[in-house]
């Protein structure tokens, strides 16, 4: 009877692991094509690529990675082996066990040693192989987290960079030193001002925050939007606005209209763009 059940016990054990052993090709398998994805994700997207440091934290034993280390069957030679071989022992029934630590009890001839380490060793192998991939999937969930993340960044960052003109016109006057009409000295032109006809749509230059939209002295009718990342730009002299502090802009939405309110010689909006708050040249901002 004990030799009829160790037969049983002993052709389930080898029935269920030549099933993870397909479960576990097809694992691999999909961790491969997932990995050669995210490396091409990388170079499409210039994310960084994965730091050797934080390859060899996820696959302390693998000598290239961990696919290779999965498909060319070097888990036995690696020094977690044993440790996974040990558990197996373990949980092996009473007959197997005493057989295998002693040799002392007779078993069918296709039962033996040997065929029982194997066994033993091909369970350990799944186990060990199972672990690391749950490891390597677990990594490659926060790579290609971290590469979503970057890319809305990336999106959010271009979205909220200034890229167009902030209304059709022509350039009258360009940002650097130049004589003030009002203080007839030489002043700092923080912006550009584009002229164009009085009432001619004004509008912002990338997503963002309107957080001023009122009178200011010299400015007359005055816009400040805020696009995070540190960058503000600045619309003056508007005969009309169209938006109130508050409000959420995209770029290309119409802001105001053109007008010569304030110290102004004619009808122009004064553009500027700021960094941290300090003024740069905004016609390094204007793609169109």
């Amino acid at each position: 009877y004990k030799n009829q059940y160790l037969k049983v016990e002993n052709t389930q054990l080898k029935e269920q692991v030549q099933s993870l052993q397909i479960k576990m090709n097809s694992i691999i398998d999909d961790i491969d094509r997932i990995q050669k994805f995210e490396t091409k994700i990388k170079v499409m997207t210039g994310a960084d690529a994965m730091s050797e440091k934080s390859l060899k934290k996820a696959y302390p034993d693998q000598s290239s990675n961990g696919v290779n280390f999965l498909k060319e069957n070097q888990i036995k030679n690696s020094e977690q082996f044993n440790k996974f071989k040990n558990k197996v022992i373990e949980k092996l029934s009473v007959p197997l066990l005493d057989f295998y630590a002693h040799g002392t009890e007779t078993f069918p001839s296709e039962i033996n040693k040997n065929s029982i380490n194997k066994i033993v060793d091909k369970i350990a192998s799944l186990d060990l192989k199972i672990d690391t991939s749950a490891k390597m999937i677990d990594e490659l969930e926060v790579s290609l987290h971290e590469i979503d993340v970057a890319l809305l960044n990336r999106k959010a960052f271009l979205n909220s960079t200034p890229s167009i003109k902030p209304t059709d016109g022509w350039v009258t006057s360009h940002f650097g030193p130049r004589k003030s009409h009002y203080a007839k000295r030489i002043k700092m032109h923080e912006g550009i001002d584009i002229g164009a006809r009085s009432g001619t749509p004004i509008v912002s230059t990338a997503d963002g925050l309107v957080v001023y939209s009122g009178k200011k002295p010299g400015f007359g009718n005055f816009i400040k939007i805020r696009h995070g990342f540190g960058i503000e730009t600045i619309y003056a002299h508007a005969k009309k606005l169209f938006v109130k502090a508050g409000r959420k802009v995209k770029r290309g939405d119409l802001i105001a209209a053109v007008g010569s309110t304030g110290y102004s010689t004619g009808p122009h909006v004064h553009y500027e763009v700021r960094v941290n708050q300090v003024p740069v040249d905004p016609l390094y901002y204007i793609l169109n």
